[in-house]
């Protein structure tokens, strides 16, 4: 005979929609609840259900119970009537056919098994009834004529124990090298069946990824939706196609890291939009074009009303057009601390022609010829106290910013922002600058401020404070509420990795002959990110959503406030980002990260270490091992050479010996 396959059916060919099976018995009890089915919690039925089966299984052969056994138990121990035990179990198995959802691949294995035998056996160690399975086989498509179904609770034998294979090569009087079986779990699915002779497949693709084990782990605490999200990251995983191992990887982390983090967010956005009754929301570039498409996918569900629009904004284009006093938080952002900073980028952030500036900066000693160079720290401190007394530079300033914010207020007139109506910002952080400048600007137009929505706030520089509302979903230090009492730098990287946009950065404004505005980009297109694979990543996050809106039962409601998942969240990324696989850092190693307000030059998020970093850093000439100030360390290692990741370790004893020979030879008073 030629050679047949058998597969497993759950997490092989289907998966659920929640990454634990015992998540669906807690949907049946919210459900049976609300029909007045039963008198308690949802969670106390699924306790009841759980032992239910525990016990079952001592009454039976080989310990394999059926359905109708299970509940013939939850009846002796609920004592109640037939009726609703009937209705009870009806229910489960509505629940299971609603959240199964097929595996792609699966489909791909058994055509080809078909080619080598035109039928498949399907086994399954599972209580639920044979002609439930057969149903759901056929209505997926893995079924045809001829096959046939072997259920653990049908024969009292499993694949587990491997009697169940044993059934199978008996009735079919096969030798064990004659079948071939394909299974997700490595004890019954490939330990036992090779055991007995049998051939055996390990295929995994459904199987939780380390970051859906986490969100699961946060289910009770969250009223099932982690475990509803780690599925629908599961699924978002299974049927996206990818073309390279890298294009995988980022997919992946799209799906299962970024996704749930700024699905969260955007929600909690939309439901407080919707109980302020804002009109408008709009998404700042380039952080908000992320966010722009997850709330289009969002907002039917939770605030349909709400107009959601695209501003083309940075703070290069409304610190100036905002700026109407010289002050203290003025030179701080003028001298804001970029890895490199030369005049140029100094000239560029103050909008001003190096024509207009050279009968300034010349006199002060700094040639035009040196406009290019890097200044040091040192060098940085010097200029910007020269600078901070110079008089005729800070008028040209103040004139170059009425010019701006003229061309600003009828950007915003065009975009309906100066109509009165109440609205909101979305702009990932931190310290809530583009709408300090807005408001600036918005003080001397006459109109209301916003209410800006933030991933989360520290305290703005310079003395500074918002003048309309500031909000935050992750932690508000302006507040003190929040996962964090201080910065997390951390996510602030990460976040303007999830949410970079496909554009280049907006430079200014240029006012059109019939009257309308035209942002000025630094460039049409974001290219260093989009050859990393930003739209493969950004079409993944998207998928998640989508799967969410239309695959969530019927009775999911997107009401709850999603800073219950905060911590869920929380532990998700930080696994990420402080112990990254060595395929995670790979993927991000060209991922490019923009340290300068005007993207005069980009980094790589994850660089490898070099080694007179590191050796810097061990006679404590520096005072870290990244290239550069916003690099992902983690990573930064894991792509490192072998030498580097051997010097490491010795680096940091090095200098905690430093250190502590510091201490030592200090002079004591």
């Amino acid at each position: 005979m030629s050679q047949i396959s058998s597969f497993d059916i759950f997490d092989t060919l289907f998966t659920r929609l929640v990454s634990e099976p015992t998540e669906i018995f807690k949907i049946c009890g919210d459900r049976a609840l609300r029909f007045g089915w039963i008198d308690f919690s949802a969670e106390t039925f699924c306790a009841v259900r759980v032992n239910a089966e525990w016990r079952s299984r001592l009454f039976y052969e080989g310990g394999e119970v059926s359905l109708d056994e299970i509940y013939r138990e939850i009846a002796n121990t609920l004592e109640i009537d037939t009726g609703t035990i009937d209705k009870l179990k009806n229910l489960e198995l509505e629940v299971e056919a609603e959240y199964l959802v097929a595996v792609p691949r699966a489909y791909q294995l058994i055509e080809q098994t078909r080619r080598s035998h035109p039928n498949v056996l399907f086994l399954s160690d599972m209580y639920l009834p044979e002609a439930f399975l057969e149903e759901r086989l056929k209505q997926h498509g893995f079924w045809q004529e001829g096959d046939r179904l072997y259920v653990s609770s049908q024969f009292r034998k499993s694949k587990g124990k491997g009697d169940l294979f044993l059934k199978v090569l008996e009735d079919l009087s096969l030798q064990p090298q004659a079948l071939t079986h394909i299974g997700n779990s490595w004890q019954p699915d490939v330990a036992m069946p090779s055991s007995l002779g049998v051939n055996s497949v390990y295929f995994n693709d459904a199987n939780p990824n380390r970051y859906e084990l986490i969100l699961q782990k946060y289910a009770d605490t969250t009223n099932g939706i982690t475990s509803l999200w780690a599925g629908i990251s599961r699924y978002t995983r299974l049927t996206r196609e990818t073309k390279t191992p890298k294009e995988s990887i980022i997919q992946d982390i799209a799906a299962s890291v970024a996704a749930p983090i700024l699905t969260a967010y955007t929600i909690w956005i939309l439901q407080q939009a919707k109980s302020k009754q804002l009109a408008r929301i709009y998404f700042l570039a380039r952080d908000g074009e992320m966010l722009l498409q997850i709330a289009k996918e969002l907002a039917p569900k939770i605030y349909p009303e709400v107009e959601l629009r695209y501003l083309y904004v940075s703070r290069q284009a409304l610190r100036m057009p905002g700026l109407t006093k010289i002050n203290k938080a003025f030179w701080e952002w003028m001298f804001d601390d970029t890895t490199f900073f030369t005049i140029d980028s100094l000239l560029a952030r103050m909008c001003l022609e190096r024509q207009a500036a050279k009968p300034i900066f010349e006199p002060l000693g700094y040639p035009e010829d040196l406009w290019q160079k890097d200044l040091t720290a040192k060098e940085r401190i010097s200029l910007r106290s020269k600078l901070e007394q110079h008089q005729p530079l800070q008028s040209l300033v103040l004139q170059v910013a009425e010019q701006k914010r003229e061309v600003l207020k009828a950007y915003l007139h065009q975009e309906k922002m100066l109509d009165g109506q109440a609205f909101g910002l979305v702009d990932v952080g931190w310290r809530g600058s583009l709408q300090i400048s807005l408001e600036n600007a918005f003080e001397i137009f006459g109109t209301r401020n916003p209410v800006g929505f933030y991933f989360a706030l520290d305290k703005p520089t310079g003395g500074l404070k918002h003048k309309g509302e500031a909000l935050a979903f992750f932690f508000n230090l302006n507040n003190s509420v929040g996962l964090r009492n201080d910065i997390d730098y951390r996510y602030v990287s990460a976040m303007e990795v999830f949410c970079a946009g496909c554009e280049g950065t907006t430079l200014e404004y240029t006012l059109q002959a019939d009257g309308s505005v035209v942002p000025l980009l630094k460039h049409k297109s974001n290219e260093p990110a989009l050859g990393w694979g930003l739209k493969s990543f950004q079409q993944s996050v998207v998928a998640f959503v989508r799967h969410l809106v239309e695959r969530s039962p019927t009775d999911f409601s997107f009401d709850t406030s999603p800073k219950l998942l905060r911590e869920a969240l929380d532990e998700m990324f930080l696994t990420f980002n402080n112990s990254p696989t060595q395929q995670e850092a790979a993927a991000f190693m060209d991922c490019p990260f923009f340290d300068d307000p005007n993207e005069l030059y980009h980094f790589y998020w994850a660089m490898p270490l070099r080694i007179d970093d590191v050796v810097k850093y061990a006679i404590a000439k520096r005072d870290g091992f990244n290239v550069h100030r916003n690099a992902w360390s983690e990573a930064s290692l894991q792509v490192s050479s072998p030498l580097i990741k051997a010097l490491v370790p010795l680096a940091i004893i090095q200098r905690k010996a430093l250190k502590r020979l510091k201490k030592l030879v200090r002079p004591k008073h």
